[in-house]
């Protein structure tokens, strides 16, 4: 049994207060569910000012002995589930340049970041005694007045934190275009002391104090991106942090795959690729006997399509945790802020490789899957090669390049994007948000052409879809169950998805210097299909509110109106 294992309630909003409301969110029958689910943790995304301000901030933030009285409550209420609470955080968290924190704390600052468009931040610079004391006696106040489980720290990348957070120190592993990050730290104290002993003092500040109010909480120091700073596995830091310091790694990340002929990197979580990464195994092996080690994990879905509650990917979780079992992982955080679902195979499989319902011949264990989960009635051995070929699929979709597809492509809410006759300059919008549609995918494929990953996604469509008539057919006997409705409908949706993705990228390229309404044959074959592909989607969409739904953007995507308005004007195209 892995000891640790942390999931999410999605009904929680990551960027709004969600620790204010969380009692209201965190329902006894959510609670419950996620219990019963096999996991014994949830996490809650926290900023220590706003929980615990201490004299630093004591006169700038509201409602702080609010959110620490619903967090304590939370704590409570979770213990008699059997869950532990734990904090995602990024401290010491900088502020906005324009924050009136800064005109009476000139003395504490650090770098100023600038990311695209949003309001410039300047980082809190941990080298000084006011930071660190915030830091230790802080987290010691909040362990000593809440009882958490534990935090797990990102300490690169994410949000303007310490003075090196948004800076590329080892330019060799990091290939983000981003223009916002600097090369060189501009703060005269940090700069000496270098990133490796910044982040390991970070980590080692907010240790001391909860270890001072808790001793049995943990702390989880969470190395996404620390390629920013030194080449995996990050020896130089990890050796400078406390044998009790949990690392937890990105399984998947700096995976290699074969896509279009050429070797492409995964940066991001991944369903569609197993892994584990080589920067995991070296992880693994760095810190074996020495320090327990988690993994960061995407259970149920992923950047890859988010907006259907899980992917029939259960080959590629089995051999994640596998692994897993072999280094002997303590933990893993099974979900970021989205594909938070509790009522899905792929929950229902991640809680039995979990713990001892496992078995080290692979189809076996699948077999055991696919009866325990759907019951004996069904054609068990075609399931099971229904799966492997969902898997094999999966070789065509185009991961890597620098994630572009990932964050810009349409898949989320292609079955709701139109096929436009003209095209203007907006490009597409992030995958994850609220945003308006866009019209250039051209920002979605960066080292990929266009073509290339048009010709991916075809291939990757068509296999998809004959994994669903496999599984249709050996699900067929079972076809009044509950879980078997859900499973077929998720797999048939996900299809739909990926196909009217492929549609929208060969309908640009066929388009994108035309501008007559008048359609080719070539055209006309891509509208009838999408229109077919989307009535397909369409009935199930309208028996499911989770299709479409995306938890980090807290946002329907697309929706039975926007489907029916886009079925009515791929026939207008038609008619034209």
């Amino acid at each position: 049994m892995l000891e640790d294992r942390v999931f999410r309630c999605g009904q929680s909003d990551y960027y709004k207060d969600e620790i204010l409301v969380s009692n209201q969110t965190h329902t006894a029958g959510r609670l419950r569910a996620i219990s019963e689910s096999g996991f014994n943790g949830i996490w809650l995304h926290a900023k220590l000012r706003e929980l615990v301000p201490g004299r630093l901030f004591g006169t700038y933030v509201t409602k702080s002995s609010d959110r620490l009285q619903e967090l304590a409550n939370l704590c409570r209420r979770a213990k008699r589930y059997g869950l532990g609470v734990w904090l995602y955080l990024t401290e010491p968290l900088g502020l906005p340049a324009s924050h009136r924190f800064w005109k009476n704390h000139r003395e504490i600052s650090g770098p100023r970041v600038k990311i695209d468009t949003e309001e410039p931040v300047i980082c809190l610079c941990p080298s000084t005694d006011m930071v660190q004391e915030y830091l230790t006696k802080g987290f010691a106040e909040l362990f000593q007045k809440a009882s958490l489980a534990g935090v797990i720290l990102i300490t690169a990348s994410e949000h303007p934190s310490h003075c090196f957070s948004h800076v590329v120190a080892n330019p060799s592993g990091w290939s983000d275009p981003d223009t916002s990050w600097a090369t060189e730290c501009s703060c005269p104290r940090c700069v000496s002391r270098g990133p490796a002993e910044v982040v390991a003092s970070v980590i080692s500040l907010i240790q001391k104090g909860i270890k001072s109010s808790s001793p049995k909480a943990k702390v989880v120091a969470w190395d996404w991106s620390w390629n920013l700073y030194t080449k995996p596995p990050y020896r130089n830091i990890v050796n400078k942090l406390s044998e009790e310091t949990i690392l937890m790694g990105d399984f998947e990340r700096g995976g290699i795959v074969s896509r279009g002929g050429r070797g492409r990197t995964v940066e991001e979580y991944s369903l569609m690729y197993p892994g584990p990464s080589s920067r995991f195994k070296d992880k693994a092996e760095l810190v074996q006997n020495k320090r327990p080690l988690w993994a960061k994990l995407q259970i149920n879905t992923t950047h890859e399509l988010a907006t259907v509650p899980n992917m029939p990917l259960v080959v590629s979780l089995y051999r994640k945790f596998k692994y897993l079992r072999k280094v002997k992982a303590a933990g893993y955080m099974a979900t970021w802020n989205f594909a938070c679902s509790t009522d899905t195979l792929n929950v229902f499989a991640v809680n039995r490789l979990s713990g001892s319902d496992f078995n080290n011949n692979e189809r076996s264990w699948l077999l055991y899957l696919a009866r325990a989960y759907f019951g004996d009635g069904i054609d068990a051995e075609g399931v099971v090669n229904a799966w492997y070929a969902f898997q094999r699929s999966c070789r065509y979709y185009p991961l890597g390049g620098e994630n572009c597809f990932l964050y810009y492509g349409p898949t989320n809410y292609a079955l709701s994007h139109p096929l436009k006759l003209n095209f203007g300059k907006q490009p597409f919008g992030p995958s994850w948000m609220k945003h308006e549609y866009g019209d250039r995918p051209e920002n979605s494929v960066r080292d990929y052409t266009l073509s290339e990953i048009t010709l991916l996604l075809g291939k990757f469509t068509n296999s998809w879809s004959k994994a669903v008539v496999q599984y249709e057919k050996a699900l067929s006997s079972s076809r009044g169950n509950l879980r078997t409705k859900k499973e077929l409908a998720t797999a048939i949706v996900a299809g739909c998805s990926f196909r009217s993705t492929y549609n929208i990228y060969r309908w640009y390229l066929l388009r994108k210097r035309r501008n007559t309404s008048v359609l080719n044959t070539e055209e006309q074959d891509i509208v009838n299909d999408e229109l077919s592909n989307v009535r397909i989607a369409l009935p199930l969409v309208e028996t499911d509110e989770q299709f479409g739904f995306h938890e980090e953007a807290q946002w329907r995507m697309y929706t039975p109106t926007r489907m029916k308005q886009k079925i009515r004007y791929l026939k207008q195209l038609l008619e034209n």
